[in-house]
């Protein structure tokens, strides 16, 4: 005599139906990508709003409300104000901020990475802890002391007085990932070298720098998003209009009615947005590959 067989979808128990694994695995699987999705659309709107306002015509932004932009109303008009005025001076600005807090960050955190990693020396431990706790320190709180010592030692408006303050809250993190990145190089790469000749400092060269790329890649891109963001310490340490980055800079132009136009002001935004966004896609295997590190 043959037993009922279960359906796919559910099973038998004493208190009624119950469903299967099968089907419990898709409900998990909607609700998964289901608030994926959502929690995408909320995170990319705001991005989405902002290509779309720089690339219509400024009075529709203002008198009109569209989901979709139409074609009587798509322009490049509003990236004029990219080459107009004080915005260039802005971005040169930013860029050099920029790069010099890249290289400063790198080269620092290269050295310190690797004497970490190599020497033996008494709370080193300690010392890598106490790092971090620069992260405990919002910029407003460090940068009203920087203002005072600025002014006092002239890097007040002085574009490497943010340099040094934009690398000083990036270099511990940089530090850190670049140490635990050279533990995992073979010391014994690096003594193979010593007995053929080379130096310590010809060994970290030629041995140890080829095999950091990654962990280089990662503490570039983390140093440029800081450095690139910046609001806080350029608005304090560069009050000068002149010398200013690109954020205060535009904050400062709509505060005194510089900018009134949404489409401008949309476009402007769009040109701080891009770069990151380039950089993070093109480097992200880079960049993974820096922060897959292992403690030993």
């Amino acid at each position: 005599m043959s037993t009922p067989t279960e359906t796919p979808s559910e099973t038998e128990t004493e208190g009624g139906t119950r469903l299967s694994y099968e089907t419990r695995d898709r409900l998990y699987n909607l609700a998964l990508y289901g608030s994926a999705a959502l929690f995408s659309a909320v995170i990319l709107f705001p991005i989405y709003w902002m290509v779309q306002n720089a690339f219509t015509d400024s009075q529709t932004v203002i008198t009109e409300f569209s989901w979709l932009p139409s074609p009587e109303t798509v322009t490049l008009d509003n990236f004029s104000v990219l080459a107009a005025g004080a915005v260039p001076r802005y971005v040169i600005n930013t860029i050099v901020v920029t790069a010099g807090t890249i290289v400063v960050v790198v080269a620092v955190s290269l050295v310190a990475g690797y004497g970490m990693a190599r020497f033996r020396f008494r709370y080193k431990q300690s010392f890598a802890q106490f790092l971090l706790l620069g992260y405990m320190f919002s910029p407003i709180v460090l940068g009203l002391p920087l203002y005072l010592i600025w002014s006092e030692i002239g890097l007040l408006n002085a574009q490497i007085g943010l340099v040094i303050a934009l690398s000083s809250i990036s270099m511990p993190f940089a530090v850190w990932l670049m140490w635990k990145y050279i533990q995992t190089i073979p010391e014994s790469m690096e003594e193979s070298a010593w007995i053929a000749g080379a130096s310590r400092w010809r060994t970290f060269w030629d041995v140890v720098v080829p095999q950091t790329k990654p962990a280089i890649v990662a503490c570039a891109l983390f140093a440029f998003a800081i450095a690139w963001n910046d609001f806080t310490f350029a608005q304090i340490l560069l009050p000068s209009q002149e010398s200013t980055t690109f954020a205060p800079g535009i904050m400062r132009l709509i505060d005194q009615g510089g900018y009134t136009s949404w489409g401008d002001i949309m476009a402007v935004s769009l040109l701080m947005t891009v770069p990151p966004l380039l950089f993070a896609y093109f480097l992200q295997e880079y960049l993974l590959k820096g922060f897959e590190v292992r403690t030993r």
